[in-house]
């Protein structure tokens, strides 16, 4: 009786056998090649070490050590020297990354050859204490370089990204808008731009919970949560929470809870993995690498309808088992009623 199955099984297989023969050219000439991508215009500058590939529109990167007195602390000084190729490198996007210490927040400047300031001084960051990174778009006329300065040794400055930028054409809806100016390199969301009033839109409110900065998991606030009030004369049949997150470790996403009740992880939209503002780490007792986002990330949740009621409700935004410190800004929140319903007004956010 075995030597029966064993037959049988052996005539079953001599085919597919055969099947996996066949195929087997078909997928070798399916296979792609590694092409390198192509980055004439841009450079990755790291601060960190001497030798940095550039460029031909970049001549290149000093490092100036600048002694303090009694009147100011010692600094350091990176210096990037650009070439002029006139309706090539017209615009330059330039975005640092570094360590947002408070006191300690880098200064981009950018000046001529002759030392005439051109771009005046901006300060980068908001002094969160969590590692960062900053945009800035430069006009490249008049300017032969630019400065980024930090205190002391200026071992907060990681690198900087630098991009030769073009102008293209866009569309947008006459009663919409809001087309980002600038389309970032790494398919990262433009920032939010929050209202102050709610907006109503076929049976759609919109309403923000929290225009500002919100730390968790730092002094200020020790504690790996935040909550957020509001009133509704009815529940929707739906809601969408939005909100931008800072430090954030792309595989562990925060939770959201509505009255109570786990909603789940939130929806983390990360930016193509080539972004140098993602950094891994090793962790005690995590087998795989943590990587975290050094820049603000665009994350999402449904709510259902359900989990919101008549009258005041609360959403908390939590990082459990997260032991790095993270950042919320531009929380918002739209609720969906039917378009002929009688849609409340605004929200009561206290």
């Amino acid at each position: 009786m075995i030597q029966g199955v064993d037959w049988r099984l052996s005539k079953l297989l001599r085919p597919v056998a055969g099947l996996f023969l066949l195929l087997a050219p078909a997928a070798h000439l399916r296979a792609q090649g590694l092409a390198q991508q192509p980055s004439a215009y841009t450079a990755w500058i790291d601060f960190s070490h001497k030798a940095t590939e550039l460029p031909i529109w970049i001549e290149r990167v000093e490092k100036h050590s600048v002694a303090g007195d009694n009147t100011q602390p010692g600094k350091t000084v990176y210096r990037i020297r650009f070439r002029h190729f006139s309706g090539l490198v017209d615009e330059v996007l330039l975005r640092v990354y570094f360590d947002d210490t408070q006191g300690a927040q880098p200064v981009l400047s950018g000046w001529n050859e002759i030392g005439n300031r051109v771009l005046a001084p901006r300060t980068l960051g908001q002094g969160l204490g969590m590692p960062s990174s900053e945009t800035v778009e430069i006009p490249m006329t008049g300017i032969d370089y630019v400065d980024i300065e930090a205190p002391g040794s200026g071992i907060g400055l990681r690198g900087a990204l630098a991009l030769a930028l073009h102008g293209a054409e866009a569309w947008e809806g006459l009663d919409f808008g809001g087309t980002a100016p600038l389309t970032d390199p790494f398919g990262n969301a433009a920032p939010a731009v929050t209202g102050s009033d709610d907006s109503l839109l076929f049976g759609r409110v919109k309403a923000t919970l929290e225009p500002g900065v919100v730390a968790l998991g730092t002094g200020a606030n020790p504690n790996q949560a935040a909550g957020f009030e509001f009133s509704l004369d009815q529940p929707p049949l739906i809601a969408l929470l939005t909100f931008e997150i800072l430090n954030a470790n792309i595989s562990l996403p925060p939770q959201l809870t509505v009255n109570g009740k786990l909603v789940g992880d939130v929806n983390v939209i990360v930016t193509d993995l080539a972004d140098p503002a993602l950094t891994g780490s090793v962790e005690a007792a995590r087998v795989d690498a943590v990587y975290r986002y050094g820049g603000w990330l665009k994350c999402q949740k449904v709510i259902p309808g359900s989990f919101l009621a008549g009258g005041t409700n609360e959403i908390v935004i939590s990082s459990p088992g997260n032991p790095a410190p993270v950042a919320l800004r531009s929380v918002e929140v739209q609720l969906k009623y039917t378009p002929d319903a009688n849609t409340p007004d605004s929200l009561n956010t206290p």
